[in-house]
């Protein structure tokens, strides 16, 4: 199984298999795969194509806690890496903390949680915005003037020779 989303693939390697406890549950859990990650052990095996046709340019990446939570490293950021962009690793807090963020009395809060992240991404002075969990990414829309992307989309991009600030 691969996950494009790093809570998705959170669910179903640690909590899924806690939850129910079975041998079909683990069987999921040991072969689940973050997306990056998965384009990565292709790389590491030779098996994945690096004939990128555009560099992406600069990328302010933001990792997001569930992803750095599984322990996998930084697989989306070597991922990005590999495309040729010059990418930078930004590791703070979105102010979503699942829902919370979203909920009409901890909006303003979650704001100002994320100015960190919003400030450290608008000093990047990036090309492209990338994180891979759509929750921050709508939290991330609302404080830099670059749209964030995730992390397939860029290499997508890549691939075809557009710029990723073109589809932004």
């Amino acid at each position: 199984m691969v996950a494009p989303g790093p809570t998705c693939s959170y669910m179903l390697r640690k909590e899924y298999p806690r939850l129910l406890n079975t041998d079909a549950a683990r069987a999921v859990a040991e072969h689940s795969r973050d997306a990056c990650e998965f384009l990565m052990e292709l790389h590491d095996r030779g098996a994945l194509d690096t004939e990128f046709a555009a560099s992406p340019g600069k990328v302010a990446y933001h990792i997001p806690c569930h992803l750095r939570a599984q322990n996998i490293g930084y697989r989306s950021f070597q991922l990005l890496n590999l495309t040729g962009a010059e990418a930078e690793l930004i590791e703070r807090c979105s102010g979503m903390d699942g829902t919370w963020g979203m909920k009409r009395e901890h909006y303003e809060d979650s704001l100002k949680v994320a100015g960190r992240l919003f400030r450290q991404i608008e000093a990047c002075e990036p090309d492209a915005v990338a994180t891979d969990c759509n929750l921050a990414a709508l939290q991330i829309k609302q404080g830099v003037k670059t749209p964030p992307q995730h992390p397939l989309q860029i290499v997508w991009q890549a691939y075809a020779g557009e710029a990723a600030a073109e589809k932004a």
